[in-house]
């Protein structure tokens, strides 16, 4: 059912002295449509009136079925959103002045009298992002007559699981983020045991039990807690009034006051008692009134600060009031001859029984406490709903990161205590860094970062994933952009006829484009764009309806598109972050979108064979090659014309070196030169006196860092040919073999997943021909044929596109693998 046009009657009141009316769209103005979950049990709102000094007569509300029908339960169909326009009409019928009142100032003065008539009050309201529980109240003269309290749902998620699991994860990471102060709405609160609790908790708590404070304080003045105190004092025995046992015994001790000729004593002890109120505990009690009086004109300070130009003169009003109050209970009572308290050292019985005081007490203990949400006693107004969606994403990216991967520098966030609530300081970025425990490589996530050096405008996007990758001193950096906006393409939409599912509006893909985009670093002249990718996090749960949406597969193909991202809905957004960081620096650099050209502009890459791996015939030549820093190998044998050499590697055979085989030595080559045999220092072993050698001259001889290990292969030979990038990480002699470029790629991406990884040859000596079948990981095979990817496994075939298994190669081997374990 649609409802266009005019806007209809929502809610009617009549009672004896005014009508009520609210009039409006029961559902979100872009949406046009009810809630498609009008019949669940959890979507119900709370609707209750509080007649006050009036009587009801009629009152009927909004049904989807029936229109407007009789008030029966305090639950209804939800028909108060976000983001929608209500118009209030309040008419009096006997024409008394009336007013109406809301906590919130801009909801306050948006419903005022009719310029020609003084007996309608009309205006607008809107809730904009807040959401819960909204009191509108009716008054005359400033008495109250009438409370209605109604339930604001949210229009982009499920009020009663997504809006209540994002609030209570969001204050589980920091206490209190969540909460704010006298917006539109508010949610019932209970207390709880918390520290540095914010200003706006301390004064909705007083609010509520100020006026019991009071009442605890009339009980103690009517019979303070007092002690009885001795006072002694030597008065001549004429002005004694009473005659104690203390004072004979004091005048046995003195006699030299008694007049023996007389029989009388010249002068006496006295002792009074007197009544003293200045004990512990109404010390206790002065100082903790100071001490409320204190926080309240702290609060009422940040207050004025952070509303400079929209003071609520009546929170300025309640609060001077209450100082008011609690100060003449200072000054015109007892308390104004009670000392100070210096010191506590335990609470007295009084203080925890004694009527008045133990109340007082326990209001303290309460304004001392925090709040939680969900309870019945308190209300405070939470952050806007797309503040507490943004912040959320933050805190739930680093709780997924912090499962998986160590947290390095937990400068988490730059919490902002200096004014009435908790918030985040944007004027501060906040970074968090980790390390891939299986890599050691280093990555960071930043929160409100100014990315870009401002060649044109800088831009601030909520979420900067940053990766730092062995072997690339390339950084490469991915947004994620919480944004509270989803269109729920409902039937006959263009939004539906396109898409087919609810998603991210497509102006917050073109958000991403722009990020994309307008991220420039620079360096001198040289400009370069950083973000290899961006993505939108929007409010949505089925994440397996949304794989079949345009905008998570254009990521895949362009790497700008949008996750589902809520509470129990994190599935996706995980394994994404998860593969990016587990891939190689070349499969990240792979996810840009390059400009038209570039591939006829830098040509085809070539896998270079830029390195010797030389064999030794005798154990004693290495000793001599590694002192006068020099290689030989005989003419025949090489061809420099086909090759660039750059570096000689050392390989030391099982055989000769037992438990110090493998290539362990490298050099740069410095020159070469041909000799002949006879002419290079080592002694001949075979009448080859005049065969030309060429002899490279090293820089200096290096040892790797980690030993390139035989693993029951060898060289055959003099030697073989490879590549500087497979010598500096390469960890078995069969990788030595690779040959091109989507050879190295898979070894690449499998090395990552598995340390466990075996290069397959056809034999266990290793020529310069030598070319290898496939990879093997936890006994599933991987080969390239017609750069096709044949992956066997318990002698069956899976073949896909290389393009394909690189993009998602822990994918596919993972799970493999899981089920070969199973």
């Amino acid at each position: 059912m649609a409802y266009q046009g005019n806007d209809i009657e929502l809610l009617y009141i009549e009672t004896d002295q005014f009508t009520f009316t609210i009039k409006g769209k029961p559902v979100h103005p872009d949406i046009e449509q009810l809630s498609p979950q009008q019949e669940t049990s959890l979507n119900k709102a709370l609707l209750q009136v509080a007649p006050i000094n009036c009587k009801i007569e009629e009152f009927l509300h909004f049904t989807p079925h029936n229109d407007l029908q009789p008030y029966e339960s305090e639950t209804v169909f939800p028909f108060f959103y976000e983001w929608q326009d209500y118009q209030v009409i309040i008419e009096s019928k006997d024409g008394q002045g009336l007013e109406f009142y809301h906590e919130n100032k801009l909801l306050r003065e948006a419903v005022t009298p009719l310029s020609k008539n003084q007996n309608i009050l009309t205006g607008n309201l809107n809730f904009r992002n807040d959401v819960g529980y909204s009191e509108l109240e009716v008054r005359a003269n400033g008495i109250s007559l009438l409370i209605i309290k109604i339930e604001v749902f949210p229009s982009k998620i499920d009020y009663k699981t997504d809006y209540q699991n994002l609030l209570d994860e969001v204050n589980k990471e920091i206490y209190n983020l969540a909460y704010d102060f006298l917006r539109r709405t508010f949610q019932e609160m209970k207390l709880k045991e918390e520290e540095n609790i914010s200003h706006s908790e301390f004064f909705s708590i007083l609010k509520a039990i100020f006026s019991n404070f009071i009442k605890a304080f009339k009980r103690i003045k009517k019979a303070p807690h007092h002690n009885l105190n001795k006072i002694q004092q030597v008065k001549p025995a004429g002005r004694v009034k009473k005659t104690s046992r203390k004072g004979i015994k004091w005048l046995r001790k003195n006699p030299q006051f008694y007049d023996y000729q007389e029989g009388l004593p010249q002068k006496m002890l006295e002792v009074n008692k007197r009544v003293s109120f200045n004990n512990f505990e109404n010390k206790f009690v002065k100082w903790m009134l100071k001490q409320i009086i204190k926080r309240i004109k702290a609060f009422l300070e940040r207050y004025e600060n952070l509303y400079q130009n929209n003071i609520d003169e009546q929170v300025i009003e309640k609060a001077n009031l209450m100082i008011n109050k609690l100060d003449f209970m200072l000054t015109h009572t007892f308390l104004k001859d009670i000392g100070e308290l210096h010191k506590i050292d335990s609470l007295s019985l009084v203080l925890q029984m004694a009527p008045g005081y133990r109340e007082l007490y326990k209001y303290y203990l309460m304004l001392k406490k925090g709040l939680s949400v969900n309870g019945e006693l308190f209300r405070l107004s939470m952050k806007e709903t797309w503040e507490l969606y943004e912040y959320w994403c933050f805190l739930k990216l680093n709780q997924i990161l912090r499962k998986e991967y160590n947290l390095v520098k937990n400068n988490l966030i730059d919490v902002d205590y200096s004014g009435i609530y908790v918030t985040l300081n944007k004027s501060y970025q906040a970074v968090v860094e980790y390390e891939n425990p299986k890599t050691g490589e280093k990555f960071s996530l930043a929160y409100n970062s100014n990315e870009g050096d401002r060649v044109t405008i800088g831009q601030r996007p909520d979420n900067v994933l940053t990766l730092e990758k062995e072997g690339s001193d390339i950084q490469y950096k991915f947004v994620f952009d919480a944004k509270y906006r989803i269109n729920p393409a409902y039937p006959n939409t263009s939004y539906h006829n396109k898409y087919g599912t609810p998603g991210p509006e497509e102006e917050t893909i073109n958000t991403m484009h722009r990020y994309r985009d307008a991220i420039i670093h620079q360096n001198r002249d040289d400009f370069k764009r950083t973000i290899v990718g961006a993505y939108v996090f929007f409010p949505y749960h089925n994440e397996e309806e949304f794989r079949k949406h345009h905008f998570y597969k254009s990521i895949d193909r362009v790497n700008v598109g949008a996750f589902p991202f809520l509470p129990g809905s994190v599935e996706l957004v995980s394994t994404f972050l998860q593969n990016l960081i587990e891939e190689t620096s070349v499969s990240n650099y792979e996810r840009n979108l390059l400009p038209i050209g570039t591939k006829e502009y830098q040509g085809k890459m070539n896998f270079e064979e830029n390195v010797l791996v030389g064999s030794l015939r005798r154990k004693k030549q290495l000793k001599i090659a590694l002192e006068q820093n020099f290689y030989h190998i005989p003419c025949s044998r090489v061809n420099l014309s086909e090759r660039q050499l750059r570096y000689i590697a050392i390989y030391l055979s099982k055989k000769k070196f037992k438990d110090d085989s493998g290539v362990r030595y490298y050099g740069e080559i410095k020159g070469w030169e041909v000799k002949q045999r006879k002419e290079i220092e080592i002694p001949l072993i075979r009448n080859n006196g005049e065969e030309p050698y060429y002899v490279f001259d090293i820089n200096n001889w290096q040892e790797l860092e980690e030993p390139i290990l035989p693993e029951g292969y060898g060289v055959s030979g003099s030697h073989i040919y490879t590549n500087d990038m497979l010598l500096f990480k390469a960890k078995t002699l069969p990788e030595l073999s690779i040959r091109n470029l989507e050879e190295w790629r898979i070894w690449l991406e499998l090395s990552r997943l598995k340390d466990e990884l075996k290069v397959i040859i056809e034999n266990n000596k290793i020529e310069s021909a030598t070319k290898i079948s496939g990879f093997e990981v936890d006994n599933v095979q991987v080969k390239i044929k017609n750069k096709k990817i044949i992956i066997i496994k318990d002698k069956q075939e899976i073949r896909m596109n290389f393009k394909r298994f690189i993009k998602n190669t822990r994918g596919v081997m993972k799970d493999l693998i899981e089920l070969n374990n199973n």
